[in-house]
């Protein structure tokens, strides 16, 4: 994507034309970097919306507001993707003057003061860290490009050249002082990415925006994977005539097979995240081997087809879904058990089979909370 700045437009694709909504918006399926996870789709219902889109962070953003209910969504819209832009200029590890990449080249030589809200997101992956044991570690960007998922072109690894890779990993090694607001590493070789949590920070920072801009009922998506819905879904009843559903209509779709929905949610200030592998990875001597790397490990971890997340907050989603990912379901249903506000869905499955041999398992969802196709 080119660093030169962007005006409005040239990056806002907004339809404010009235349109009947069909069957699904954009299904949330496992084919775009960078999580490539099988998540759920926005469902149309027989409502009218504004739809607006831009690409950035290597996805799709997409926000929808009912139509005509607020005289600003045009302008908001504008400052909520020029924010975006903003973000994945200070996040990525892709271009050279970001912050990120000015942390990972200085951090371990002296402290480095970032600015603040960036630090609030690094401490917000150290507590996932902490919390899920290290399942969640923005330190093991290597490790994926090590096993050659970042390049397109996986095979199993050297053992000594793994063993070194870990070496770097843990974001134990990585000091965050609150005080001074500076990011230090202990380690040489430590490397930042914020891939498993920066688009969620996106779409938070992204509805903080919208909400002080007065709007309060409205869906942000990210790419395939990461949702965030606020107040409510205007919808048409056969008359014509408005009503209002409470929250929004998300669906969850198969994680290989996305044409099949498993279930539905309806989500009201509320995010959903999703991980998984089902269809990126590579075969080697009979084994699959998925794209989500355990960075305890070192390894692929295959024991789910996908895991979705729902909490308050986009980046606590995504990082979680990541999370959970290469969790055991003990180490996940304990986690949610002291944290009461999240739930998932576990599907569990082999990525070679069909629907029948997919099993749902779920944490803090009762039966008003979803509805399973």
């Amino acid at each position: 994507m080119s660093d030169r700045p962007t005006n409005r437009r040239d990056f806002l694709s907004g339809r404010s034309a009235a349109r009947a909504i069909g069957d699904a918006i954009n299904s949330l399926s496992a084919t775009e970097p960078p999580t490539n996870a099988a998540a759920g789709s926005l469902q149309r219902q027989s409502a009218y919306l504004e739809e607006y889109s831009k690409p950035a962070m290597a996805c799709q953003f997409q926000l929808l507001l009912n139509m005509h209910q607020y005289p600003q969504s045009g302008s908001a819209t504008g400052e909520a993707f020029e924010l975006i832009d903003a973000l994945e200029d200070q996040m990525t590890v892709y271009r050279d003057h970001s912050e990120i990449s000015q942390l990972n080249r200085t951090a371990f030589h002296q402290p480095v003061k970032v600015e603040r809200r960036l630090f609030e997101l690094l401490q917000t992956a150290e507590r996932v860290h902490q919390e899920t044991g290290g399942a969640f570690d923005i330190t093991a960007g290597q490790l994926s490009k090590l096993w050659g998922f970042e390049q397109r072109s996986a095979q199993i690894p050297d053992t000594q050249a793994l063993q070194a890779a870990l070496q770097t990993v843990g974001m134990q090694h990585i000091t965050l002082d609150e005080d001074a607001n500076t990011v230090s590493f202990a380690i040489d070789g430590i490397k930042i990415n914020l891939g498993g949590i920066g688009k969620g920070y996106a779409i938070d920072r992204t509805s903080s925006l919208l909400r002080m801009e007065g709007i309060s009922d409205f869906a942000i998506h990210g790419g395939q994977s990461s949702v965030l819905c606020a107040g409510d879904n205007v919808t048409l009843d056969d008359n014509s005539s408005s009503n209002t559903q409470s929250g929004w209509p998300i669906g969850l779709s198969h994680p290989v097979l996305p044409e099949i929905r498993l279930a539905t949610f309806h989500l009201k200030d509320q995010a959903l995240g999703t991980s998984g592998s089902g269809r990126q990875g590579f075969f080697h001597q009979g084994k699959r081997y998925g794209h989500i790397i355990d960075p305890r490990t070192g390894w692929p971890a295959d024991n789910f087809l996908s895991t979705t997340v729902i909490s308050p907050s986009a980046a606590l989603s995504d990082a979680l879904a990541t999370a959970f990912f290469v969790m055991t379901l003990e180490e996940i249903e304990a986690y949610c058990r002291k944290h009461t506000d999240v739930a998932t869905v576990i599907t569990i499955g082999d990525p070679a089979a069909g629907r029948g041999d997919v099993e749902l398992v779920w944490f803090n969802l009762g039966d008003d909370d979803w509805q399973r196709a």
